[in-house]
């Protein structure tokens, strides 16, 4: 009996041995290994199954044919109280576009938008701007994001060397002691691009951008102006101003493809003829956004302006002149559906210098656009406080 035992359990390992040669031979010839990527394992009986959360898709509203909006600070956007107000204008007047502050002046970012950036300083969630974004749209609200582009003192901190400088090299600051990004560096332009795709996946439907410009005040015999490498150096100073600031925008737009875009501009650039100092000419503005958005405010025009006494007291002929002066040069350079396509002023809803703007003066300068035939404006108070019985519903 001993020697069947050992038999059989000879026999068993031999057999044992040439099964495990046969599998060894079988995967030998596999072309490559098994990647463990390529098997697909079920949980044991009893174990929950891991759940793959995505982020919901993101929506937008399409831009409305008519634009009625109003600027609105990212501490109001914030602010809990305000959104009472927001909702009681939207639900009362026509109102149905919100222009709302990414970047200012201070250049930090009050929203996490996505981007793990040292100016990014987020008070709110990237979730919970979705969901704010997503409760707007809901009441077919057009929300726009603002970037103020070249006023920008957190970027400055952080990147010195792309700052607009002084000539003896320190980083130049305006009237109001902010610091300003210089526009012929592309990497500038590639930072408003990072954040304008970022707020766009965000739920944003629109970028604007804002101080698309050289500066206007503050020691500017100090300021060094600097332009892009590819202009020639025989050009005249306002040519390279005008080139410089047009390949930034340039930039943007390429780097935006479709997502819609729109640039404000001083109310003066309508009718002036040359770039006011600041690299802004109607021309080249145009072809390169969907919508402008002159700043024609009555009292940022000068006495005896264009024949009129005081514009700033004259707001229905200071909106109607300017407008129709810039719609004219539109025009006769790109045709009269881009002029009245592309036309979406900002308007006046504030009091400044002692005159005071109540209902009256604010809807002379709507009548104005109107009778001109341009039906998109947008409403500027700094303080977010709108005249009643303007665009009452």
């Amino acid at each position: 009996m001993k020697l069947v035992k050992i038999l059989l359990t000879v026999i068993i390992l031999l057999l044992l041995f040439v099964g495990g040669k046969v599998i060894s031979s079988k995967y030998s010839k596999l072309e490559k290994p098994i990647d463990i990527s390529d098997l697909t394992f079920q949980p044991e009986r009893g174990q929950p199954v891991a759940e793959v959360i995505e982020k919901p898709k993101v929506t937008h509203t399409k831009t409305p044919a008519e634009v009625r909006g109003i600027y609105v600070t990212a501490n109001s956007f914030l602010y809990k109280p305000f959104k009472e107000i927001l909702d009681n204008l939207i639900d009362t007047t026509t109102v149905n576009t919100i222009v709302v502050d990414i970047k200012d002046a201070p250049g930090i970012i009050d929203y996490d938008i996505g981007l793990d950036l040292p100016c990014v300083q987020a008070k709110i969630s990237n979730e919970d701007l979705r969901a704010k974004i997503d409760y707007y749209h809901e009441k077919n609200i057009y929300v726009i994001a603002r970037i103020a582009v070249m006023r920008d003192a957190c970027f400055v901190k952080n990147n010195p060397e792309l700052a607009a400088m002084k000539k003896d090299g320190a980083a130049w600051r305006d009237r109001g002691g902010h610091y300003w990004i210089s526009p012929h560096e592309l990497e500038n332009a590639q930072y408003i691009v990072d954040i304008s795709k970022a707020v766009y996946e965000s739920g944003f439907d629109e970028i604007q951008l804002d101080y698309v410009r050289y500066p206007s005040d503050g020691q500017m015999s100090l300021l060094k102006y600097e332009f892009s490498n590819s202009i020639s150096a025989s050009s005249t100073n306002e040519q390279k101003r005008r080139e410089t600031m047009k390949n930034f925008v340039e930039y943007v737009r390429e780097g935006l493809g479709e997502i819609p875009l729109s640039a404000d501009l001083f109310g003066l650039v309508l009718p002036a003829n040359d770039d006011l100092g600041i690299g802004q000419h109607i021309d080249d503005f145009v072809p390169l956004v969907d919508y402008i958005s002159p700043m024609i405010y009555p009292s940022h025009f000068h006495k005896n302006w264009n024949n009129l006494k005081n514009s700033h007291t004259m707001p229905y002929e200071t909106i109607y002149q300017s407008t129709k002066i810039g719609l004219d040069r539109i025009s006769a350079k790109f045709g009269t559906t881009t002029a009245m396509s592309t036309m979406r002023p900002w308007l006046q809803d504030f009091s400044i210098f002692g005159v005071v703007y109540n209902a009256s003066e604010v809807k002379a300068q709507i009548k104005a656009l109107d009778d001109l035939g341009v039906k998109s404006y947008i409403l500027w108070n700094a303080s977010n406080r709108y005249t009643k019985g303007v665009i009452e519903k």
